[in-house]
């Protein structure tokens, strides 16, 4: 798919963070437009958006952002951010950030349940079916022969989801604490990431940053929002859904690869965060591929 036109939104965001590496619009109710970037950055002031502004933070180092009101906050791997229309801010990241941002195509074609806003300030939360679907949604659009009706109902759960999540169910105080504690959290989520097939109880977790568990535990949760079991507990998860979509191991073999005991456990776990079993969900994905071909 190609991005036709340009929107104000579009042009400060590519102004910020530079031409993405994939760009692809999304036909849903209302269209937007989904870009996967990698930024390097120092500290740089960015004026309004004309729009609302979503950010999934996929990988990379962690990025600080200072509003008016003066208060710090951090957005880590995993998190969500929601930049509201009309917000200056000064973001500071160092080293590479991962990201995917999502814009609406049009800056005047904005849904009503955000034309009102929820806060006058960013909100950085913790919301893996926005991850997921925004990492799924890319993934399906960039693919050869992409079936705009798959496109058009995952970008409108996209945007159902965001609006749930605004209302305040999954938001979660922002991340607050020590630069020294926040690169722990950080420096947990690598680990956690790369090593998703393995041991990764709390205190090996915490071993690794070089912390005891009970502080570790403290920080993480206040950073993120979620316990590291239930982080972790996702992420394997998050990499399952992967698997299955993009390969032909069979589910048992994809329980092993993702770190679960056993395949109880992991379809328990897999249904409890998806809504559907391992094998529904790899039919699915299937059919989609089938009609996109």
């Amino acid at each position: 798919m190609t991005r036709t036109g340009q929107s104000r939104t579009a042009a400060l965001i590519h102004q910020i963070a530079g031409q993405p590496e994939v760009s692809c619009r999304v036909a849903a109710d209302p269209p937007f437009v989904i870009e996967r970037h990698r930024v390097l950055l120092e500290t740089t002031a960015t004026p309004p958006a004309p729009a609302p502004v979503i950010i999934v933070h996929t990988g990379g180092k962690a990025f600080s952002y200072r509003t008016r009101s003066a208060t710090d906050r951090t957005s880590l791997p995993g998190l969500v951010t929601f930049l509201p229309t009309g917000v200056r801010a000064e973001l500071a990241l160092r080293g590479i950030g991962e990201g995917l941002i999502l814009y609406f195509d049009s800056d005047r074609r904005v849904p009503d349940w955000l034309g009102k806003p929820h806060s006058r300030e960013p909100l950085t939360f913790v919301d893996n079916l926005i991850l997921s679907l925004a990492q799924q949604l890319l993934a399906a659009a960039t693919a050869p022969g992409s079936d705009e009706d798959y496109l058009r109902l995952l970008g409108n759960a996209l945007l159902a989801q965001l609006r749930h999540a605004l209302k305040g169910h999954a938001l979660v105080p922002p991340a607050r604490g020590s630069r020294s504690a926040l690169l722990v959290v950080h420096r947990a989520i690598r680990f956690i990431q790369d090593r998703i097939d393995g041991d990764l109880s709390v205190g090996r977790v915490a071993r690794h940053v070089g912390v005891g568990t009970t502080h570790f535990t403290h920080v993480f949760r206040e950073a993120t929002g979620v316990t590291p079991h239930r982080y972790v507990l996702s992420a394997r998860v998050t990499r399952a859904r992967e698997l299955l979509r993009m390969t032909s191991l069979t589910v048992a073999e994809v329980s092993i690869s993702v770190g679960f005991a056993g395949q109880a456990h992991f379809s328990t776990a897999f249904r409890r965060q998806t809504g559907v079993t391992p094998t529904a969900y790899r039919q699915s994905c299937r059919a989609a591929a089938r009609r996109r071909a």
